[in-house]
């Protein structure tokens, strides 16, 4: 008694192709981890926390005098997060504040800055929570991180790659 068994590997070479295809040409999965980063990144603003989930510094008394704040820090306006984007290009992720403005603002926020002094620029004194002078010395402005890469990134981009990888095999498989 004898069995012969045949083995069609055409398959096997197309799902091969097709996961080697996406290797050489990571951009759509790339966007796909820039959409999940960005989402994280929006949602830590939002709460004011930094990349390890540690809340931001609070405003101080002088600013929350000011009056106008929609609450927590740097939530004045909405407009620098709104200016936190991703772009990728061909097997690059970038993930940055749009605009040299929102970008220097996001610099002084995330590293934070040293003290300095504030003078006027286009009057004689300045005006700011119902006190008036020629010259304001700032105390600076604290650390306040807004984008880094904590393991819970890292899990996230595993898992996205992971899921992206899966749906190609899952469509090669069906040809």
């Amino acid at each position: 008694m004898q069995f012969d068994l045949e083995f069609d590997t055409s398959h096997l070479s197309y799902i091969l192709r097709a996961a080697r295809q996406e290797i050489d040409q990571p951009e759509a999965m790339l966007n796909s981890i820039g959409e999940s980063l960005l989402r994280v990144n929006r949602k830590r603003h939002e709460k004011g926390v930094d990349p390890e989930g540690k809340e931001w510094k609070q405003l101080s008394d002088l600013t929350l005098a000011e009056g106008n704040r929609k609450g927590g820090p740097l939530k004045k306006t909405g407009r620098m997060l709104m200016s936190l984007l991703y772009q990728t290009n061909n097997d690059e992720l970038h993930l940055w504040f749009d605009g040299a403005r929102d970008a220097k603002l996001a610099g002084f926020h995330h590293f934070g800055t040293n003290p300095y002094d504030i003078v006027p620029k286009h009057a004689q004194v300045l005006a700011f929570a119902g006190i008036v002078t020629k010259r304001v010395h700032h105390p600076g402005l604290p650390k306040r991180e807004l984008i880094g890469f904590p393991d819970s990134d890292r899990t996230l981009v595993e898992n996205v790659m992971t899921d992206h990888l899966t749906k190609i095999l899952q469509r090669a498989r069906a040809k």
